[in-house]
């Protein structure tokens, strides 16, 4: 049946299914923003098929892909999508395990999975008759190749949890995310290009999920704290953060919880957390607004 299947699925080769289930994987939550479509071009090399189109013909494809979601919205019954759509043309083992691949390093490109995105990836496990083994592998080797993206994201994210805590964002803390960086060695090592896509990324992360003080502190407990393993790099972190928290001359009572927290969760004690933020307190002239 799958053969027939073939004949009338609206994707004519591998890179069209490719493409639309990426599509569809970054939109499952809205619409498609630039930076999602930046991220689907920038791990493209994950499936070689894609990696191996100039920039030109990639767009002609990925600009297909989107007309295809828009038309046929997958969305609506992505476990048909995944059956009769994707594994009638993608049929090889090997472009099966590279495709399941890819979406998943798309899909852990916000540093968490979704309830949707799970359910999506299982039926194309299932679809694409993967065995849980290999699924493994390929997740392994994903969070493996990206966990220098990771954390660079895990790191810039927590510089904007700290600009956000009080309500109130500056524009000299939002710019001290970025001048503040060469305190923090996953994101030091970027140049201005680089950290520009990965703040675009992070800021994408934080305003979809962070902007609630629980998510926000599930984030240090359940991403930032499995990312950020190292010592030296958690002090480096609660280091970048107070650099954050007291860029504008103020301090407010919401930063400074937050920082409690990133103290508990990153497992840092009181005296080396003291002597770090020791360093900046002479730049704070108020705390909430009075003078100190």
């Amino acid at each position: 049946m799958t053969f027939l299947n073939k004949i009338t699925s609206p994707l004519g080769s591998p890179i069209d299914a490719a493409l639309a289930a990426a599509v569809t994987l970054t939109t499952l939550d809205g619409d498609l923003l630039d930076v999602e479509k930046r991220v689907i071009s920038l791990f493209r090399d994950e499936f070689p098929p894609l990696g191996d189109l100039n920039e030109g013909g990639f767009q002609i494809a990925f600009d297909k892909a989107v007309t295809f979601v828009s038309q046929n919205m997958p969305a609506a019954d992505l476990n048909r999508f995944s059956r009769e759509m994707l594994a009638p043309v993608v049929t090889l083992p090997d472009q099966r395990l590279a495709l399941y691949g890819y979406l998943y390093a798309l899909a852990m490109a916000d540093l968490n999975l979704d309830a949707q995105e799970t359910a999506f990836l299982e039926m194309i496990r299932v679809a694409f008759n993967l065995f849980s083994v290999d699924v493994e592998t390929v997740q392994n080797t994903v969070l493996a190749n990206f966990r220098g993206l990771h954390q660079a994201l895990a790191a810039a994210v927590l510089g904007l949890v700290i600009v956000s805590a009080d309500g109130k964002v500056d524009d000299s803390e939002v710019q001290s995310v970025q001048r503040e960086r060469a305190l923090l060695e996953p994101i030091a090592a970027l140049n201005d290009l680089q950290f520009g896509l990965t703040f675009d990324m992070a800021l994408n992360i934080h305003d979809r999920f962070l902007l609630d003080a629980t998510n926000r502190r599930a984030f240090m407990s359940d991403i930032l704290a499995q990312i950020i393993t190292q010592p030296t790099v958690r002090l480096q972190a609660f280091e970048y953060a107070a650099a954050v928290a007291t860029s504008d001359a103020d301090i407010s009572s919401a930063e400074i919880e937050v920082m409690k927290e990133l103290l508990q969760t990153l497992q840092i004690s009181d005296a080396q957390g003291e002597q770090v933020f020791n360093k900046y307190m002479a730049r704070v002239r108020t705390v909430d607004g009075k003078p100190r």
